[in-house]
């Protein structure tokens, strides 16, 4: 986690009042939208992780459930424009740091499309490996799935052109195009041919750990 905050980036708020003119400043350390054309580009964003002091956070918490605009900035990551839409969903905690007589204020802010447990036909991912789109996804929607089927998962995905990118920051997202019908008749025909197979143990399905693995890799990065 060495010089981790050489990764943070930057989310603005400006409100202009009657007779005052606000503006904030936070560090954002995760976030996730739609691809933007071009620099200084405005457009949705789904996902949303900032620090800052109570002031800070507590305007900030406001400024997105009241579905305001804000300027985010960072490593690889392009100045833009996002809002969070309508009906976002805004949580906010609080950090103790070691060292520190003050607590931080942390806020994490979900679109309503990601919080949405809903088949919406289209499920946005903070990750882009394929075990952990599968297990996503089949956790989303119910589907009767098996860890080995990962890589035939992806490749049809990949096939039928139901991957889109995203930015973001700290992330590798993804949104996958499709409901829960259509991938239930893919797994019906794929188990059909024999492309995959239903294992016949009998146990507990062995998902792996996909926080920790996302973490090793991030720090890697």
């Amino acid at each position: 986690m060495k010089n981790a905050h050489e990764r943070f980036g930057w989310l603005e708020f400006e409100k202009q009042l009657k007779d005052t003119r606000t503006r904030l400043r936070v560090a954002l350390d995760r976030f996730i939208s739609e691809p933007a054309e071009n620099k200084e580009a405005s457009g949705t964003c789904h996902l949303v992780s900032v620090f800052g002091n109570d002031v800070d956070i507590g305007a900030i918490w406001a400024g997105l459930a009241g579905q305001e605009w804000v300027t985010v900035s960072g490593p690889d990551l392009a100045q833009r424009r996002v809002t969070l839409g309508k009906d976002p969903r805004v949580f906010r905690g609080t950090i103790a740091v070691a060292g520190r007589s003050r607590s931080v204020r942390h806020l994490v802010a979900l679109s309503a499309q990601v919080a949405d447990e809903g088949d919406v036909g289209r499920i946005i991912l903070s990750d882009d490996d394929p075990d952990f789109v599968l297990y996503r996804i089949s956790q989303r929607l119910g589907l009767p799935v098996h860890p080995s089927w990962a890589s035939w998962f992806w490749s049809m995905l990949q096939q039928k052109q139901r991957i889109q990118p995203l930015d973001g920051l700290g992330y590798r997202p993804i949104a996958v195009v499709g409901n829960k019908e259509e991938f239930l008749e893919w797994i019906g025909e794929a188990v059909k041919d024999k492309t995959i197979e239903i294992p016949d143990d009998g146990g507990s399905i062995p998902w792996q750990s996909f926080s920790a693995a996302r973490l090793a890799r991030q720090l890697r990065s």
